[in-house]
């Protein structure tokens, strides 16, 4: 059965395991004050039997414990991928040093002895969530660099398949010139997104066309249209422009987004991309007549703590990443998105889905 991840967006998820109630209560009142949602459990294994249905962000975890100690609750979680990297504060009356350090040896993250302050307990809280959060923000990061990697880089491998061509010389220099200033720019985009991180540079935003930006991006993605034989129908003005900062704006959010209509379309299929002026705000529309998602992968589709990766119509692979990234540029751009989709088995002659991007005007 697969583990269902935290539900929680505001406020994480946090389990208290200890087999004494009025301890369970004590830290029930701290965190409710604090305005987490938590779940107590009074073993290990009820402890465990919790977490086989839903993913806490963190785990406030008692040593002494009937049958199933804490250190063996911490051990049998390390051991799974899935909960390899839940944070465990080991919260027990154990004040000796050789306990403390197999507390750490075992795999916890901290380890805070009885009687604690409350303020103490939630400050190490906050601190490892924090940590947490980065930590899962960067595993994003470098997910979609890597995707958007492989975008940036698709010209040189078609190129590589026809070199034995003198003929084709002119369109294998096409493609080594388009994959070299790809590649430039996703490192200039992994540099941004680096300063950004560390507060250093405020994402800087310009008139940028829109129309430039789509052929940048329909240029990467050559390769992934050409092996679906899917067509891309476009209707832009010549004269669009939006607020954005070009390269983010074409190697992740315009990329992904066809990457994902392409993934999810069908075989001699069609997309169309169109954009629309009204008032300051453009927007960006994509339409792919694929699979469709559900309502539910609709709500979860921009939340890197649910499970979105899915299996295209051939058989492509993905992380499931990539559009947390692009809501993030987005919402940096001041713009905002949308998704309207229809899955095919619900509606099997008006299938497919539809992501709209609003962003401001660039003139």
């Amino acid at each position: 059965m697969p583990l269902k991840k935290s539900l929680l967006e505001e406020k994480p998820f946090i389990l208290i395991v200890d087999d004494v109630l009025k301890n369970l209560q004590v830290l029930g009142n701290i965190l409710r004050a604090e305005g987490y949602f938590f779940t107590p459990a009074t073993s290990g294994k009820q402890a465990l039997k919790i977490i086989e249905k839903r993913l806490p962000d963190l785990i406030l975890l008692d040593v002494m414990m009937p049958e199933t100690d804490g250190y063996e609750v911490c051990r049998i979680l390390k051991d799974n991928p899935a909960t390899k990297d839940i944070p465990i504060i080991f919260l027990t009356a154990k004040t000796d040093t050789e306990d403390i350090v197999k507390g750490f040896a075992m795999g916890g993250v901290d380890y805070i002895t009885k009687p604690f302050s409350p303020a103490e307990l939630l400050a190490r809280i906050n601190t490892h969530l924090k940590i947490l959060k980065i930590s899962n923000e960067r595993k994003e990061l470098l997910h979609v660099l890597c995707h958007d990697l492989a975008n940036a880089f698709s010209p040189i491998i078609s190129a590589l398949n026809i070199i034995h061509d003198y003929a084709t010389y002119k369109v294998l220099r096409k493609d080594m010139e388009t994959a070299a200033l790809n590649g430039m720019r996703i490192i200039e985009l992994v540099r941004t997104i680096r300063a950004l991180e560390d507060n250093k540079i405020e994402l800087k935003l310009e008139s940028v066309e829109l129309k430039k930006a789509v052929k940048s991006s329909e240029l990467m993605l050559e390769r992934k249209f050409a092996e679906k034989q899917i067509e891309l129908v476009q209707h832009i003005d010549d004269n669009l422009t939006v607020s954005a900062e070009f390269t983010s704006l074409v190697n992740s959010v315009i990329n992904n987004l066809l990457t994902n209509a392409v993934k999810f379309s069908y075989p001699n299929s069609k997309i169309i991309i169109e954009a629309k002026q009204s008032g300051d705000n453009v927007t960006v529309s994509i339409q792919d007549f694929g699979v469709g998602m559900s309502e539910q992968l609709q709500r979860d589709i921009f939340d890197m703590k649910k499970t979105t990766s899915r299996i295209g119509t051939g058989g492509e692979t993905g992380t499931g990443f990539g559009m947390p990234l692009v809501k993030k540029f987005v919402k940096a751009y001041g713009g905002a998105i949308e998704i309207a989709s229809k899955r095919e088995k619900d509606c099997p002659e008006d299938h497919g889905t539809e992501v709209r991007v609003i962003l401001k005007s660039g003139g």
